[in-house]
C-alpha cells in the first residue's frame, strides 16, 4: 500500500509592489494554518517518507512548519511543481522510489485540485489554502497509482478543524 498526502500551501500575503508571485511569503493567517495542519497530519499517524515541494517561497515556508512536526529527512524542492499541472504532479508521484511507502506533495491550485478531481475522483470545487487530502493506493509501486484501487483516508483544511 502506498499513501500520498496532497497539500496546498498555506495562505500567502498579497504580492508587494514589484514582487513576483513566486516570491510571496506566508501571511500571519498562513503561518497559523501551517501549524494547525502540521499537527493534524501528525494526529493521523501517516508520516511522509518523502516530501515533494514546489520551490515557491510560500510552499517552502509551509514546509518549514510541517517539517518542525514531522522531522522529515527526505524533502525535495522542485521548480517544476510551481503552478504544476495535474499531469506534472502525477508524473512526479510516479517517479518516487518504491522502497518508500508514503509521500506528501506540497504545491498550488489549480494543480492540486485538478489532480484530485481528474485522476482520483475526489470531486472537489477548490482545495482551500493548507488543505490536505490523503489517499491510500492499493499497490506496491508508485508508478501504478493510476491503475489500482484507491481509498480516501481523509480530507481537511484549517477552518474545518478550527470550527469543529
Amino acid at each position: 500500500m502506498k499513501r500520498i498526502i496532497f497539500m496546498r500551501h498555506a495562505k500567502a500575503s498579497q504580492a508587494k509592489f514589484h514582487q513576483n508571485d513566486h516570491e510571496r511569503n506566508l501571511s500571519e493567517t498562513g503561518i497559523n494554518e501551517a501549524k494547525t495542519m502540521a499537527k493534524f497530519i501528525l494526529s493521523k499517524g501517516v508520516f511522509p517518507d518523502i516530501m515533494l515541494i514546489s520551490d515557491a517561497k510560500r510552499t517552502q515556508e509551509t514546509w518549514t512548519y510541517l517539517n518542525d512536526v514531522t522531522q522529515n529527512k527526505r524533502s525535495k524542492f522542485d521548480k517544476e511543481l510551481y503552478l504544476a499541472s495535474s499531469k506534472t504532479i502525477v508524473k512526479k508521484l510516479k517517479e518516487i522510489d518504491n522502497i518508500l511507502d508514503s509521500a506528501l506533495i506540497l504545491a498550488h491550485n489549480p494543480g492540486i485540485t485538478d489532480v484530485l478531481n481528474e485522476y482520483f475522483k475526489v470531486n472537489l470545487d477548490h482545495m482551500p489554502t493548507c488543505g490536505v487530502c490523503c489517499i491510500w493506493f492499493h499497490t506496491d509501486k508508485f508508478e501504478n497509482i493510476l491503475d489500482c484501487e484507491t481509498e480516501l483516508a481523509y480530507f481537511s483544511y484549517p477552518s474545518k478543524i478550527n470550527n469543529g
